[in-house]
């Protein structure tokens, strides 16, 4: 095993990267890992490519057939070659071992210690397995272990793990016995996948630490869940009507700044983090701003509809995990769409997934255009088919991206470059200092 310095693996991903053949497509999907109380610890981060469109050499004008298998060093090149600050921030990154991963050859995480390779199907059953396990946690990498069943070569395992994952809606699995059998030797554990409130409580009562995958289908059944409609909406506190109330405001064809400067003044809250922001380093001010209604016609209506946004956020645990990924999705609709109405679809979409609300209620409270509504209550309409796309890159299926008539590496690409530009904005309006 070769163990490779920060530079060492800086040289190797700049100068030996292999170049993508003409027609491969690379896409990329983070996923949050999250623990029992929803707060977001790290992010599961995987890369695909697809080869299906490269032209056979012996055949360059017929498109290829049957298994497209991708060679190791050029997935591993584009493992190396992302951008884990602007991906993952500093939360844990765990991601597939590829071969010359579990050669020393990764990339450098964030912050020590947070990155966390998964090692590959039947790694536990190789002679040396142990010994290689050992050697990765001496360069610093932590280890886990996806498919955990209890079986003896698995536990053999777990003094080098830092995680063990199992599958917890696999019948007949003695969820608590491998929760305590895990804990026993020293491994936290990650239910995979999961989907279902009724799961999710299993989990709980079992001890589960956390839970890998499934985040977006957690979240869009728990908004489903509530009664629907203006007539049954689920009962919204004041700040968060008095936050909705200045959403609508911003939603008007010509936004009154005075109206909405009125709205914002009521609320104390409101008043302190809006002149916050503005006076904030961010902007360099010559002078300080000290009215609410010079702040939001300083900020204008995207900063203003981003802080209501975090401020409706504000008493969550994973509140700048929440607004990143409500910014995230806004700024890929608008890219996709190539319109702004596409961000009103893509924020008030993932607001309404984040508060737990059905999108009803969101809709009926703010006032948005025929348009942006048949997008968010049934993916209709010119915006529709973008926000389909972008929900389902958000929950790694690809063939449903296809089917909303986009390319899976085209809403990928987009996905990861609004990631990257929505974090900062997260850090600020939600006060977290980053690392």
């Amino acid at each position: 095993m070769h163990a490779t310095t920060p530079t060492d693996r800086t040289l190797s991903a700049v100068h030996d990267v292999p170049e993508l053949p003409d027609g491969a497509l690379t896409t990329v999907h983070r996923d949050p890992v999250a623990d029992l109380e929803g707060r977001v610890v790290g992010y599961t981060v995987t890369v695909s490519v697809d080869m299906s469109r490269v032209p056979n050499p012996q055949e360059p004008n017929r498109r290829r057939t049957g298994p497209h298998p991708v060679p190791s060093e050029l997935l591993h090149a584009r493992y190396m070659a992302l951008d884990l600050p602007n991906l993952v921030a500093d939360r844990y990154v765990f991601m597939p071992a590829t071969p010359q991963m579990l050669d020393g050859f990764f990339p450098t995480p964030v912050v020590p210690g947070r990155l966390v390779l998964e090692l590959p199907e039947r790694f536990e059953y190789s002679p040396e397995a142990a010994e290689r396990a050992a050697a990765l946690r001496g360069l610093g990498a932590q280890l886990s272990l996806v498919g955990f069943r209890g079986e003896p070569e698995q536990v053999a395992l777990l003094p080098h793990l830092g995680f063990v994952v199992l599958d917890a809606g696999a019948p007949d699995l003695p969820l608590a016995q491998l929760v305590h059998q895990a804990h026993a030797g020293g491994a936290r554990v990650l239910a995979d996948d999961v989907r279902s409130p009724v799961v999710e409580n299993e989990c709980k009562a079992a001890g589960v630490d956390g839970l890998r995958g499934g985040y977006g289908a957690r979240a869009d059944a728990s908004a489903a869940a509530q009664p629907a409609g203006p007539t049954q909406p689920r009962v919204l506190r004041a700040g968060e009507l008095q936050c909705l109330a200045v959403m609508h405001l911003l939603n008007e064809p010509d936004v009154d700044f005075g109206a909405v400067a009125q709205v914002m003044d009521t609320d104390p809250v409101l008043t302190l983090r809006v002149l916050h922001l503005v006076n904030s380093g961010a902007f360099a001010l010559v002078n300080e701003v000290d009215t609410v209604h010079q702040a939001v016609v300083l900020l204008g209506v995207r900063e203003v509809s981003t802080l209501v946004s975090a401020l409706m956020l504000d008493a969550r645990t994973d509140a700048m995990d929440s607004l990143w990924f409500i910014l995230a999705r806004a700024l890929t609709c608008e890219t996709l769409a190539d319109d702004s109405a596409g961000y009103t679809v893509g924020m008030l979409s993932a607001l309404a997934v984040q508060l737990g609300v059905p999108a009803e209620v969101i809709l009926h409270t703010v006032g948005v255009s025929a348009a942006v509504a048949d997008a968010i209550r049934a993916e209709e309409g010119p915006y529709g088919s973008v926000l389909a796309a972008v929900r389902a890159h958000e929950r790694n299926d690809p063939g449903a991206v296809l089917a909303a008539g986009m390319l899976p590496a085209e809403v990928s690409s987009a996905y990861v470059r609004s990631v990257a530009n929505a974090l900062e904005t997260a850090r600020t309006v939600t006060r977290e200092q980053g690392f």
